[in-house]
């Protein structure tokens, strides 16, 4: 299977570990960590992609959407694939700009 990855593996294997280890981690094991003086919540783009929807739990036929982040896009024995946070899509036809 041919696929490109819009991120890094690794990272994201990472990730679910600490996320998976959250629970036992203490104050002093983290104390080491960089600091982040003066933050605040923010937000930033990150890729997905949109269409219109066909056979989804959550979404009627024909709706259109937005998916939650995208992480891969795959082609395999002549179909295109897509990977977001949530799930697997099955790609139809690009839309032309």
């Amino acid at each position: 299977m041919k696929t490109h990855f819009t991120e890094d593996l690794g990272r994201l294997k990472r990730l679910v570990a600490d996320l998976e280890e959250a629970g036992l981690i203490t104050a002093p094991a983290i104390m080491a960590s960089p600091v982040l003086d003066r933050w605040m919540p923010n937000f930033r783009v990150v890729s997905c992609i949109e269409g219109t929807v066909e056979g989804h739990p959550a979404h009627p036929n024909r709706a259109r959407v937005k998916t939650s982040q995208l992480f891969a896009l795959s082609q395999a024995e002549g179909e295109s694939f897509a990977r977001t946070f949530n799930q697997w899509y099955r790609l139809g036809s690009e839309r032309v700009r």
